[in-house]
């Protein structure tokens, strides 16, 4: 929530977006990240970029998957500011 007691929208995702960010963001982003192969723990300063061509995994999949995580808290945020 930010000072007026309304929730803050989160922001999308790109690929020099960093693990920690990603995190900071919403922390229920942790089981996509680890669905999809990310290291929450140890890597949390690299890029999903760079975390993602280390490790084979599809970097433009992952945004994709990351960012509708992000556009549904989204809409649950202000249905919930709705009813508020």
């Amino acid at each position: 929530m930010n000072g007026d007691g309304a929730m803050k929208k989160i922001d999308p995702i790109d690929e020099n977006t960093t693990i920690k960010e990603i995190l900071d963001k919403d922390p229920s982003l942790q089981s996509e990240l680890l669905k999809l192969g990310f290291n929450t723990c140890c890597a949390k300063m690299q890029t999903i970029k760079n975390f993602a061509q280390e490790k084979q995994i599809d970097v433009r999949k992952a945004m994709e998957v990351l960012n509708t995580k992000i556009e549904e808290i989204n809409e649950v945020n202000e249905i919930l500011e709705e009813g508020m």
